[in-house]
């Protein structure tokens, strides 16, 4: 299994590369009025309008999410930007090595976007379920 790992309040996340078409880079985004607080507002990408989710408020926490850069990722027949506070790397691991999330965890971050957490090396990276932001 592979991952693009990014992070959001220094914390270090994952989501499943294959949900991943593309990363794009300083995009412009247009608010939309009335529309969820963890909505930054829509891109045109190509001709297409994408929704761009900032995944710092969408998971639960305070504060903007800061990276230039937006993933784009296929959710549900969607494509759906994602924004973090910085995109690192792709990593690569065995599917058994992805675990449960501890409770304690689970009381900062919405449990319902969190797949497992894996470790890598020394670090331990939390899994975002795409499918359940939308």
């Amino acid at each position: 299994m592979e991952i693009l790992s990014f992070t959001i309040d220094d914390k270090l996340f994952g989501v499943n590369l294959s949900k991943v078409k593309e990363i794009v880079e300083g995009v412009r985004i247009t608010p939309v009025p009335l529309t969820p607080e963890y909505i930054e507002g829509v891109m045109n990408l190509r001709g297409d309008t994408v929704s761009i989710f900032d995944l710092k408020k969408k998971v639960g926490f305070k504060g903007r999410a800061t990276s230039p850069d937006i993933i784009l990722c296929n959710i549900k027949d969607s494509l759906v930007g994602l924004r973090p506070d910085r995109i690192l790397t792709i990593h690569e691991f065995l599917p058994d090595a992805l675990k449960d999330v501890p409770s304690s965890l689970e009381e900062k971050i919405e449990s319902k976007y969190i797949k497992g957490i894996v470790q890598i090396e020394e670090d331990k990276y939390i899994i975002i379920d795409v499918d359940e932001l939308i």
